[in-house]
């Protein structure tokens, strides 16, 4: 906790905006996985969770390589 004492404003608004961003993206897909859902059809959600699966894993090991 100590370290977001040293953050300037313009830093802490970046961090609370990549934040918003990611949890913006997460409700996305959650809407986007009951929309499916809800029309019964089991293998479009399978395939559209492993495609959030797999989109959610490369976009970690890309920022993890950075």
């Amino acid at each position: 906790m100590p370290d977001i004492l040293g953050y300037t404003l313009a830093q802490v608004r970046g961090f609370l905006d990549a934040v918003v961003r990611a949890e913006a993206a997460r409700d996305a897909r959650l809407l986007s996985m009951i929309a499916i859902g809800t029309r019964g059809d089991a293998r479009n959600l399978d395939r559209t969770l492993d495609q959030l699966n797999n989109k959610a894993t490369s976009h970690a090991d890309f920022r993890s390589n950075r």
